[in-house]
């Protein structure tokens, strides 16, 4: 099990409180699917959004992570992706930045302890960035789960979504829309966390519980998920929570490579 922590972000290349709400069943989910056709849309104007994640627990090793970026998309979904994420590790403070552009990827990333000495940096020049491209795990897809992802949200939608008033959320008046979901696979790659619908021998199974916050205009504006993760063969469960805050839609975002002179192929 693969963790997004910055060592094996680079190498293998958040607790909240709910709004109260009286749930009902959403008929054949249509309010999800409307938040789906909303995201699609997005993707269709080749927009884009700002998020920022909190991810706590999940199978070992399991570090404490928290991230912020922006996503640009294309027609089929994200295309481009700038992403910081900082990190509580044994050895110190992990912190990378992550830049994907098509098949296209950057990264700079380093460990430092407490008393500010660097553990581990790749690439070898603090400053300079590694390159690569076609790295599968890097790219969006439909695996991901991500409350802007609508493989995720056809597989909530069709598996008893529910929808309540869901109050507000910074000054936006809310649906939620909410369910829990249990999977054959769950994993990880650097796009972030992953789920299966067919068991193809993997490491982890088991539930996906999740909490969507839409605004009137079916948006995303924050994703909030518990996985518990059951070892294949027996064994502890271990928990993961993760939150996910989306803002600034359809606000423009420039995701461009590095400068030239610092891109190196050291990792």
């Amino acid at each position: 099990m693969k963790r997004m922590s910055v060592v094996l972000m680079v190498a293998g290349l958040l607790s909240v409180a709910f709004p109260a709400g009286t749930a009902h069943a959403a008929p054949e989910s249509d309010s999800l699917y409307a938040v789906i056709t909303a995201i699609k849309k997005q993707f269709a104007k080749k927009s884009s959004v700002r998020f920022s994640v909190k991810q706590r627990g999940g199978p070992p090793p399991a570090w404490d992570i928290k991230a912020y970026g922006a996503y640009r998309f294309s027609t089929s979904g994200v295309y481009a992706a700038d992403t910081t994420t900082i990190s509580q590790e044994t050895q110190g403070t992990g912190r990378s930045r992550e830049i994907s552009i098509g098949r296209e990827f950057y990264s700079q990333a380093y460990v430092r302890s407490k008393h500010g000495k660097y553990v581990w940096k790749s690439p070898s020049t603090v400053g300079k960035w590694s390159y690569g491209r076609n790295f599968a795990g890097v790219i969006w897809g439909e695996d991901l789960i991500n409350g802007i992802n609508p493989g995720f949200l056809e597989l909530g939608a069709s598996n008893g979504a529910t929808s309540a008033d869901g109050g507000t959320f910074e000054g936006v008046k809310t649906t939620l829309h909410s369910g829990t979901v249990t999977v054959p696979e769950l994993g990880e790659r650097q796009a972030g966390m992953t789920f299966g619908t067919e068991d193809e021998g993997g490491s982890w199974s088991g539930p996906i519980a999740w909490k969507l916050w839409v605004g009137p205009d079916n948006l995303p504006r924050r994703f909030h998920a518990i996985m518990r993760f059951n070892e294949s063969g027996g064994g502890d469960t271990e928990t993961m929570t993760m939150s996910i805050i989306y803002r600034e839609w359809g606000t423009p975002v420039k995701i461009t490579p590095p400068p030239k002179h610092l891109i190196t192929d050291d990792w």
